[in-house]
């Protein structure tokens, strides 16, 4: 009877689980709004989606890159954060500009050796 127990709550605690990941991981829009959308579908991470999202709203890359905001971040830092690859569909709305690399000069040192 014990083994029983035992197996069945381990079973109730995976299942539970599971349940929570997946919940966590499903963005949707607070409202029809159209820069609402492009920030779902664009951490959705589905460069055909985004490319058709985009045309159907009628803006520009560059306009949704500069200004649209989605959760008080701007939809590039929104999908850093919330897609699975960020960097790919970063570089749909920037047209391949965007970097996350970051490079440190220090510019004291520089002067010093000429």
């Amino acid at each position: 009877m014990n083994t029983f127990t035992k197996t069945l709550a381990t079973i109730t605690l995976s299942l539970s689980t599971i349940g929570m990941a997946n919940a966590a991981d499903s963005l949707f829009a607070a409202d029809d709004s159209v820069s609402s959308k492009l920030c779902v579908v664009a951490a959705q991470g589905s460069k055909i989606q985004l490319h058709k999202s985009i045309k159907d709203s009628g803006l520009s890359k560059s306009y949704i890159a500069e200004n649209v905001t989605c959760n008080d971040q701007n939809i590039l830092a929104f999908v850093q954060d919330y897609a699975e690859d960020p960097d790919k569909m970063n570089n749909v709305l920037t047209n391949g500009k965007f970097n996350t690399n970051v490079e440190i000069i220090d510019l004291a040192a520089a002067n010093t050796k000429k």
